[in-house]
């Protein structure tokens, strides 16, 4: 690929890079003291922390974005996404430095087509890092996707500091910034649980029954874009979300158009989408996609909020078929 001006990037001094740079130690389970279920699954969710490490830390010394796709090429398929995740945060970081051309709205026109959801959740890592810098970040988003902004930050809060996340007092987001943010709180769930539905059913059970749609619906994003998971993990999950079901496919959803998109889906998740949606992957993302742009041409006060009410109402509608 052919670097033009615009693609290139002047990476910050050396002493901003050692600062920011980020050990990729600090995603280890030994490190993070997260529940362990499967040696298989912490592998798993290991390798996912370290390629968001690996696409946030080459955004602190990428000279281009071209080298920066290349990069991203070499990752397995299953990881991009998660590498693309991460350099929308060092994005968003390196732009609060002084005296430089801003790389975040070069990083969206980039990636944020084919990775919509992670694009616009990574940003909101960094949100949670530098909150006052909340209005100048989301005023670059897509208007549709910003919410996941706030879900991006509830999963930092849960990732990142799951004790005071989950024993400390709500956070103080109001209105549908606050049902984002648990979504993402929700992806968090899984992580700190060792990728055990159990485990991650139990944590939900303690919170708030009005937190808990939401909490499920990140559940179901999080097995289904990162597992492992399979149709048993798929169907219990349904099981134990209960009257939360729904959400919790909605989750499943947009993580399957999600891998559809990237073309990254495994076939162990392929069958358990099969399963709990009684639907081909194929059929599903065309579902979800057919849903956003009929959100897009009505007339909605919040467009996301009604393309996942939509979806939604779809899972409750063919189930009941």
């Amino acid at each position: 690929m052919l670097e033009s001006n615009a693609d290139l990037l002047t990476p910050p001094a050396a002493v901003f890079r050692k600062i920011l740079a980020l050990d990729p130690s600090r995603v280890e389970f030994r490190v993070r003291g997260f529940d362990l279920a499967e040696k298989s699954h912490e592998e798993r969710l290991e390798s996912i922390g370290k390629a968001f490490l690996r696409g946030y830390n080459l955004t602190l010394s990428a000279r281009s974005l071209a080298g920066f796709e290349q990069a991203m090429a070499q990752e397995p398929a299953l990881l991009r996404g998660f590498f693309i995740e991460g350099g929308a945060m060092g994005s968003a970081l390196l732009d609060s430095l002084p005296f430089r051309k801003p790389m975040l709205p070069r990083y969206l026109a980039q990636f944020a087509a084919q990775y919509p959801i992670l694009v616009h959740a990574g940003v909101g890592l960094t949100i949670s890092k530098l909150p006052w810098r909340e209005k100048g970040i989301l005023a670059k988003l897509d208007p549709f996707y910003r919410w996941l902004a706030y879900d991006g930050r509830g999963y930092h809060n849960m990732y990142f500091e799951p004790e005071k996340t989950l024993s400390g007092p709500k956070h103080s987001l109001e209105g549908y910034a606050s049902r984002a943010y648990d979504q993402g709180a929700g992806r968090g769930i899984w992580f700190i649980s060792g990728a055990s539905i159990d485990k991650a059913a139990e944590t939900i059970a303690s919170m708030a029954s009005e937190r808990r749609p939401d909490l499920w619906a990140g559940v179901g994003l999080a097995i289904c874009y990162a597992g492992p998971a399979g149709p048993k993990e798929f169907l219990a999950a349904k099981a134990l979300a209960g009257g939360c079901a729904a959400h919790m496919a909605t989750g499943v959803a947009l993580a399957c158009a999600a891998r559809m998109k990237d073309q990254s889906l495994l076939p162990e998740t392929r069958a358990a989408i099969t399963d709990l949606w009684g639907l081909t992957p194929e059929v599903l993302a065309e579902r979800v996609e057919a849903a956003r742009l009929a959100v897009l041409s009505s007339d909605h006060a919040n467009g996301y909020l009604a393309w996942r009410d939509k979806i939604a109402g779809e899972f409750v509608q063919q189930r009941a078929a």
